[in-house]
């Protein structure tokens, strides 16, 4: 049986945006994982129990990362047969991604390539995670992006800024000067527990935040400037680092995708 999902987030509210990519049954073993040269660029050891696809309905998902490409290059596998890595392993019962320190580096899960669909299409991604090693500028953990050819920013992006706040961003233009909208949401703490949903439905997009600092949703509209991409939209979740301080890293506990 795949790790029971319990986190039914609510699927109210925001969109916002921000420079990126234009683009079971648990085991009581453990394997010691060893990184290699290509894994890591240091000598640390890590212990984990299992990969994540063992352990999370991962389907229709990839692993993205930037792990071991120079600059901000991605490659990306199938999420529910990849690993364990560096990167992308199972440890303490959770799934664990981790991104280097350079500005730009990322480790996310997306939506597979032909799961684009419109944002009239009812849809939602909701997690439950914890959130360590925020870089000096901040890190993004969840995404509506676009495929569509000619798109090189998010629809919508949530983030942990330096002031430790979520925020959501909203994009007004697909292209790579496009002006955004930026809404504060609750504060968040390195280590506390977040809830994240976002949804689509009815031609809008819905974030909802919840730490013990609080809860904040919204639901956004795409500018007319989205419209001849209005078929392309897919979600992404993980750590997309701000900075080149420290190597984010996110811990998810829970993690459900529906549609």
């Amino acid at each position: 049986m795949f790790k029971n999902f319990t986190f039914y987030a609510l699927l109210i509210a925001t969109v916002g945006i921000f420079s990126c990519s234009s683009e079971s049954d648990e085991q009581n073993n453990f394997i010691q994982l060893v990184p290699n040269d290509d894994d890591t660029t240091d000598g640390d050891t890590t212990e984990i129990d299992n990969v994540p696809g063992d352990n999370f309905a991962l389907a229709t998902l990839q692993i993205e990362t930037s792990w071991n490409t120079a600059d901000r290059a991605t490659v990306s596998e199938d999420a529910t047969t990849h690993g364990p890595t560096a990167y992308y392993f199972m440890e303490n019962q959770e799934m664990v991604l981790i991104s280097k320190e350079p500005d730009g580096k990322r480790t996310e899960l997306k939506e597979t390539p032909g799961q684009e669909r419109s944002l009239d299409v009812v849809k939602s991604l909701s997690y439950t995670a914890t959130i360590f090693n925020i870089p000096e500028n901040g890190v993004t953990i969840a995404q509506v992006h676009n495929r569509s050819t000619g798109v090189l920013r998010p629809l919508v992006r949530v983030y942990i800024d330096d002031d430790h706040r979520i925020k959501f961003k909203l994009t007004d233009d697909p292209d790579s000067d496009s002006q955004y909208t930026t809404i504060n949401g609750p504060l968040y703490q390195e280590g506390e527990t977040i809830q994240v949903s976002m949804s689509t439905s009815n031609g809008t997009a819905s974030f909802t935040a919840t730490t013990p600092a609080g809860t904040f949703s919204e639901t956004f509209t795409p500018s007319n400037n989205w419209t001849p991409y209005s078929n392309g939209y897919y979600f992404k979740a993980g750590v997309y680092t701000e900075g080149n301080d420290t190597r984010a890293e996110i811990r998810f506990s829970e993690f459900e995708l529906i549609k």
